[in-house]
């Protein structure tokens, strides 16, 4: 890191441009990921949370597999933004994906578009990375970090992790579900910087051919650190969706990921942004924008699902299995369930388990 207030003020070259987009083509991505991820995730039994047998039981679910296959073509599109861009520029920019998780949920879960208190959000969060952006004016580094500085970031982020973890197996509800996202967060900043490592030894040998790229990286241990935190992501996000709705999770998530991403590009890649106190002032002010934005998304009614619904239609028996299944429904719903069942827990994405399959 290193102070430059003096510099000429940030162009915005085509460069530039290409990497803002495809950022946000990766946010998008990760932002229906999310979606459907959690409509998979939600209906399973409580007791898997935190086991291997919970991704088990979700691989077996085309829904969940979707949003890998979202999730995967994410990562791509971040990797070559990535390939270009620093990872302080790439990584706020994936906040933008609960703007479009958003959207996603007003259409396909509640039918009509986001009110005035939505769009002020959004436009909260969308000021607030553009101060950050503006006050810190990043610019790719090294893309590699020393073996002390990587020693001191990792065991500092798994000990974090580790504590959060920890805190989730004695709580509850929204809390547990919170801290098991915050967890994820940290992880997949670190993820991030991984991918970064990848992208640089690209870089590096696209130009010897391909067989020069895939022998670097595979010999490169990015790439292994890169899929152990895959594995540790999926597994804390999924247990984060299973413990409540995504309102409950996707704040922390989507909070603590560029954070954690920023600091290491900032301190272990080498990546340059101001320092000076202005510039330092200006990009906490912009991080407390997407904070408030952030909070403020999480309450919408979109997803906490809490707003007046249209008129009742009267559902159709045979998806629910008949008209006495019907009647459990409805039951359960006005909070009197029938003998030796418990009413469904509420959860952003209920949907019909026959459409799940």
């Amino acid at each position: 890191m290193r102070d430059r207030a003096a510099a000429a003020p940030p162009r915005l070259t085509w460069q530039l441009v290409a990497v803002i987009l495809l950022a946000l083509a990766a946010a998008l991505a990760f932002a229906v990921a999310a979606v459907l991820q959690q409509h998979a995730a939600a209906a399973q039994p409580i007791e898997h949370n935190m086991r291997l047998s919970l991704v088990i039981r979700l691989a077996q679910r085309p829904l969940w597999l979707a949003g890998v296959g979202a999730s995967a073509l994410g990562t791509f599109l971040q990797l070559l933004a990535l390939w270009k861009g620093s990872l302080v520029t790439v990584q706020p920019l994936l906040v933008c994906g609960l703007l479009f998780a958003l959207p996603i949920n007003a259409v396909w879960m509640h039918k009509r578009r986001p009110g005035r208190h939505e769009l002020a959000a959004a436009a909260t969060v969308c000021a607030g990375l553009a101060v950050f952006l503006l006050a810190t004016d990043p610019q790719a580094g090294s893309g590699s970090g020393s073996p002390t500085g990587w020693v001191i970031a990792l065991s500092s982020l798994l000990v974090a992790a580790a504590g959060f973890v920890g805190c989730s197996f004695i709580s509850r509800g929204a809390w547990r579900s919170g801290l098991l996202a915050s967890a994820a967060g940290l992880i997949n900043g670190l993820s991030a910087a991984f991918t970064k490592g990848v992208a640089r030894q690209m870089a590096v040998h696209w130009r010897d051919g391909i067989g020069s790229v895939v022998i670097h990286v595979v010999t490169g241990w990015e790439v292994y650190a890169f899929a152990v935190t895959v594995v540790l992501v999926v597994l804390l996000v999924q247990s984060a969706f299973q413990s409540g709705p995504i309102r409950w999770s996707l704040p922390a998530l989507t909070a603590f990921n560029p954070v954690t991403s920023v600091v290491l590009g900032a301190t272990v890649l080498g990546e340059h942004v101001r320092s000076s106190p202005l510039a330092l002032a200006g990009a906490g002010a912009g991080l407390m924008l997407v904070v408030i934005g952030i909070m403020a998304l999480s309450s919408s009614s979109l997803i906490t699902g809490g707003a007046p619904f249209p008129a009742k239609e009267t559902p159709d028996p045979a998806l629910y299995g008949g008209a006495p299944a019907l009647a459990r429904r409805e039951g359960a719903q006005l909070g009197a369930p029938s003998l030796g069942e418990t009413a469904p827990q509420a959860t952003f994405a209920s949907l019909p388990e026959n459409l799940l399959d």
